[in-house]
């Protein structure tokens, strides 16, 4: 465990210097649409400070596959696996690196659009009455269940391209062929898999298409967003586990 948390620790320390330019270049786009609100609007440019949440998603993704290809490209790979930590523990203290810098990264996205929004009374705009709508128990846990699906949707993504670059080096030539293959089967495989759980899922609790396109409410949704929860869950800890043996035993320093 000790091994486990330096390794984490140092792969927070790694990526130090791009944690701070994003988290610069965050703050500085909020500054930028401050001096825009006058052409474009308060609640235009307002909704413009929650795009930075789509990129990161996209950032995660490839800064999971990034941080595992680095041991390779720098000549570290054969250290890193000789030391006494399982190949799960190596994927996994990589893994919650990238996620920690994904979360800390998105709540500050979110921490300065609450300060826009709460600053709306300087630019002369009213609050929106969002206390009850947002703060009741049903709200509550749709929030909760959708950050949920949101952050094992980035760790499934994230297992997913560590397990196709870990997959190209199992081989000895056409490593980059061998993983952008890789990659393309295993979202498919992934996708039908969610597919197939999903309707498992749902007709055991009783969610029928039907009523989930023509007669949604709250509760379907909720249950729905379960089962969502619960297909991601084995989907990561089944593709965890196949990357941690595959880090253990097969790829190639």
């Amino acid at each position: 465990m000790k091994l486990f948390c330096r390794l984490y620790r140092k792969e927070l320390n790694g990526s130090r210097h791009i944690f701070l330019t994003l988290l610069g270049l965050i703050m500085g786009i909020d500054v930028f649409l401050i001096t825009r609100i006058s052409s474009w609007g308060y609640w235009r440019a307002l909704q413009v400070t929650f795009l930075p949440h789509a990129f990161l998603v996209f950032w995660a993704l490839f800064r999971a596959f990034a941080i595992t290809r680095e041991e390779w490209k720098e000549g570290t790979a054969p250290f890193l696996r000789s030391l006494p930590i399982s190949g799960w523990g190596i994927v996994g203290a990589k893994l919650l690196a990238v996620f920690t810098e994904w979360f800390t990264l998105s709540l500050a996205t979110v921490t300065f659009s609450g300060l826009f929004y709460a600053a709306a009374p300087l630019w002369g705009e009213n609050w929106l009455g969002l206390t009850d709508l947002l703060f009741s128990g049903r709200a509550v846990r749709f929030m909760v269940f959708s950050g949920i699906n949101l952050s094992l949707g980035i760790m499934l993504g994230g297992i997913i391209f560590q397990l196709a670059y870990l997959l190209g080096r199992t081989v000895n030539r056409f490593h980059g062929l061998v993983s952008v293959a890789s990659t393309v089967l295993l979202i498919y495989i992934t996708t039908k898999g969610s597919e197939f759980l999903s309707q498992l899922f749902s007709d055991f609790l009783g969610i029928t298409l039907e009523s989930r396109v023509f007669s949604p409410n709250e509760d379907l949704v909720l249950s729905y967003s379960l089962v969502s929860m619960v297909v991601l869950l084995i989907e990561f800890a089944l593709l965890f586990f196949i990357t941690g043996w595959v880090m253990e035993k097969k790829a190639e320093s």
